[in-house]
């Protein structure tokens, strides 16, 4: 079974499958065509993060494959190469924003580990669509139709706006011939094959428009490698829940999450049910839901960054005692008025980092074979169509902009922007184990910010309240990933909780989330059912 957030993804990479490849042959395959018809979201310049269960070994990898800093850098993005300041929103996209694309390696790097089927094969699903034309999906569409869109993307105007100015309309025929011969070139030299080619000296080329010209060399393009992280795992009800560790904070504040909300609700809950006691059309329930969201995010905010520069205390964040004296903390009766990171050993960090910005960008995919293999892989150029650059017929990312602000004189933050270093992203590929160490959920989201309130609640629903991944996917959303206020999603039944969660005390927004989600669940022992979010293009599909 594969999920992907586009129907010619799912199937490219199913097509792998039965052709006998592995799950990372699809998963390459799948994100090739993502690159062509969901380029506002991901491609091959950006990065990503994947989680790979290997059945056979029973051994699960984790990879991080995020764009990071290039070997000159600043201490924050906005400010310049002489310390000036530099305007904080223009920052946020044009060629300063580029971080060293990772995605490439990270597959690559997979694929000579875990690849069945040779590497020039798995381009082709992607080239014959940028070739002959696919139909303009219709979220593709609804991004570039959004308020001064067309403007902001001025290098993809040629691509999907027409003569009169106006966006291709949805099924309207697509094209990317230079995206065609960069997938052609890859698939011929391998991916450090094609920058050593050319492809490194014109990302640079192009990483010099827009606000402030990019710091990258072609150097830093050559030397990125892939890292091999540790997976974070920790207990959930009868389950064993293992996900991204860092540079990913996503995986550190679901785990949190979790345990704080199981060591409440079975206090509070006086030992009912599980399925009823996990309930977010309670108040009381979603009450404690985003008070422990709050708590995790004060930590990561303090404590996570790149762990081959900041000794990130995970083991610590993550201990059952220290965790059971945070949930303690919640009053049942009232919101917190404000929420500091738990006492840790601070390990050089002086200052707290600030919260991303929350956007609809990314990807995800998760894929399970015939085997028992598993993959889930999410995959960004950070924020909807990056940092607005092209090259080649794809997307350059604007991942610096998930650096913390630079920290003020004599201060340190765990997450500040310097040479080589990995941002921390909310991205949190996941896997859910049971009792005998079988893989029964696969899956994560795409949605910035809010990811790990997107992948928290699908998890309660699946595991607690037993519910399908269409099912638990539909549920409306609940985040506490902006700062200071609990976002409730328009039009859903979560809206409705918006009078009680302000009665408690809480500042509530009702707005769009434009969620990612993707899982597959194990129904039976040769049996998996699987749902893409039912808020963009995506599609599960299994034989």
């Amino acid at each position: 079974m594969v999920v992907t957030a586009h129907p010619l993804a799912t199937r490219a990479a199913l097509d792998m499958l039965a052709a006998g490849g592995a799950p990372i042959d699809a998963a390459i395959a799948a994100q090739m065509v993502l690159g062509l018809v969901e380029p506002q979201s991901s491609g091959i310049g950006g990065g990503a993060l994947a989680m790979l269960w290997d059945a056979q070994r029973r051994e699960l990898s984790s990879w991080d494959g995020l764009a990071a800093a290039p070997s000159r850098a600043t201490p924050g993005l906005a400010v310049d190469v002489d310390g000036s300041k530099l305007d904080d929103t223009a920052a946020q996209r044009g060629g300063r924003s580029v971080g060293v694309p990772g995605t490439l390696a990270l597959l690559e790097t997979l694929h000579q580990r875990h690849g069945k089927l040779p590497w020039p094969s798995l381009f082709a699903p992607a080239i014959a669509p940028a070739e002959q034309g696919f139909a303009m999906p219709p979220y593709l569409h609804r991004v570039l139709s959004a308020p001064g869109a067309a403007a902001d993307h001025a290098q993809m105007r040629a691509l999907y706006v027409d003569e009169r100015g106006k966006v291709l309309p949805v099924g309207a025929t697509v094209r990317n011939a230079a995206y065609a011969r960069t997938l052609r070139a890859v698939a011929e030299l391998g991916a450090q094959g094609w920058l050593a080619a050319g492809a490194a000296r014109a990302i640079v080329q192009a990483a010099q428009g827009g606000y402030r010209a990019s710091l990258m060399n072609e150097a830093d393009l050559l030397a990125y490698r892939a890292a091999q992280r540790e997976p974070l795992c920790a207990p959930f009800l009868r389950w064993r829940v293992c996900m991204m560790g860092p540079s990913s904070y996503g995986g550190v504040a679901v785990l949190q999450m979790l345990q704080m909300l199981q060591d409440r609700v079975l206090v509070d809950s006086s030992n009912r049910a599980a399925a009823t006691a996990f309930d977010f059309d309670d108040p009381a329930f979603v009450h404690l839901y985003v008070e422990v969201g709050r708590l995790a995010q004060a930590d990561r905010l303090r404590h996570v960054g790149d762990p081959a520069f900041v000794n990130v205390p995970t083991k610590e964040l993550l201990s059952p005692a220290y965790l059971h004296q945070r949930a303690l903390t919640i009053q049942s009766t009232h919101a917190a008025r404000s929420v500091a990171p738990g006492r840790l050993p601070a390990r050089g960090i002086d200052a707290p980092a600030e919260a991303e910005l929350a956007s609809s960008n990314t990807s995800q995919i998760a894929i399970v074979d015939a085997h028992g293999n598993a993959l889930s892989i999410t995959t960004t150029i950070n924020l909807n169509f990056g940092s607005r650059l092209m090259v080649d017929g794809f997307v350059l990312n604007n991942a610096m902009s998930n650096f913390a602000p630079a920290p003020a004189a004599g201060q340190t933050r765990a997450n500040q922007m310097a040479p080589l270093r990995r941002p921390t992203s909310s991205m949190a590929p996941t896997m859910v184990f049971d009792a005998a160490g079988t893989p029964v959920v696969v899956g994560g989201s795409a949605g910035g910010g809010q990811i790990v309130d997107y992948i928290a609640q699908s998890l309660i629903e699946m595991l607690a309240r037993d519910a399908t991944p269409a099912q638990a996917l539909a549920r409306g959303h609940v985040s506490t990933a902006v700062a200071g206020s609990v976002q409730l999603e328009r039009g859903s039944t979560a809206a409705r909780l918006a009078p009680a969660l302000t009665a408690l005390g809480h500042k509530v927004e009702v707005t769009e989330m434009t969620s990612g989600l993707g899982f597959i669940k194990r129904v039976a022992p040769q049996a998996w059912i699987g749902a893409a979010d039912p808020r963009r293009d995506g599609v599960a599909l299994g034989q």
